[in-house]
């Protein structure tokens, strides 16, 4: 099963390790949803979630943790970013060495 960014949001925002409920959420969020995309968007990612074929009931959980940790790894660096972004320090220039510096290793 492959998931879109979109969906790895809606399950990292509204999901948890276990499938009925992920899915009872998920309905909750699509009935509260008045936006005709999104709603679609969370409709889809039910239905997909509801696909018998897949057997998700074995592996839903591993899947869950793994999509947990991925975003939360992306939410890091979208911080880390903006640190960086907002540092006074970081330029273009932070990396530029004159010619007359000499480059010293003491060891």
């Amino acid at each position: 099963m492959k998931l879109t960014f979109e969906e790895k949001k809606l399950l990292y925002t509204y999901g948890c390790a276990d499938l009925e409920l992920t899915r009872k959420r998920l309905y909750g969020v699509a009935g509260l949803t008045v936006d005709p995309d999104l709603n679609r968007l969370v409709f889809d990612f039910v239905r997909k979630l509801e696909d018998e074929s897949l057997h998700l009931e074995r592996w839903y959980d591993q899947m869950f943790y793994f999509v947990r940790s991925e975003m939360e790894c992306y939410t890091n660096m979208r911080l880390l970013m903006q640190d960086i972004e907002e540092d006074e320090d970081w330029g273009p220039t932070i990396f530029d060495e004159s010619e007359e510096e000499e480059l010293i290793d003491d060891v």
